[in-house]
């Protein structure tokens, strides 16, 4: 079995194959990311790879949502602000953020001072590439962005999914629909254009 030079761990391939035919590798020892969760994942579809004809991708390294559980919680998933730019997205990179303190569920905990919700997405096409969330509940906040990514689901449109008040996953509702109702304004001189000439 060969090492990856990049991971320093077993080398393995999307499907989690070794360099071994019929060895498979998932979990820490593969020298990705090192989450239970993410071992528990690969270790699943590694096994299902194993037993059957059909193959699922076990390496999701963009798409592994991480937490630290500290006071308040700090989770991420996807890219950073600065991996987004750095890599030079064609669409761009914009920032939508809110703080805590905006979050009525937050502030009724009494942790409003700390936190935010911070989410990297392409402005033209609304395709969300990573966000951060510090806060309370910050790692069931960021498997609903993980979802989310998954799902291909644009950040404008998490504005018309409704969410439970008072939570603290409203917060990513209330930022969806501040991009949403930016994204209209800018619009507003081509409707009014086109208003004008009766379509």
């Amino acid at each position: 079995v060969e090492l990856s030079a990049a991971t320093g761990g077993i080398a393995v391939d999307a499907k989690l194959r070794t360099t071994v035919k019929g060895v498979y590798a998932a979990g820490d020892c593969t020298g990705d990311q090192q989450y239970t969760h993410y071992a528990g994942f690969q270790g699943a579809i590694a096994a299902r790879n194993i037993l059957l004809p059909l193959s699922d991708q076990g390496v999701a390294t963009s798409r592994v949502p991480g937490c630290v559980f500290t006071s308040p919680e700090v989770a991420k998933v996807g890219l950073t602000e600065s991996e987004a730019r750095a890599e030079g997205k064609a669409g761009g990179v914009a920032v939508a953020y809110r703080r805590m303190g905006q979050v009525d569920r937050a502030v009724t905990m009494g942790e409003a001072s700390l936190g935010f919700l911070k989410v990297v997405y392409e402005p033209r096409s609304g395709a969300i590439l990573g966000a951060t969330v510090m806060g309370p509940s910050a790692g069931e906040l960021i498997s609903e962005i993980s979802v989310a990514m998954a799902g291909k689901v644009k950040l404008p449109a998490l504005a018309s999914i409704m969410h439970a008040y008072p939570t603290v996953s409203i917060a990513l509702q209330q930022l969806a629909a501040e991009v949403y109702y930016n994204q209209l304004e800018a619009s507003m001189p081509l409707y009014n254009a086109l208003s004008r000439l009766g379509l």
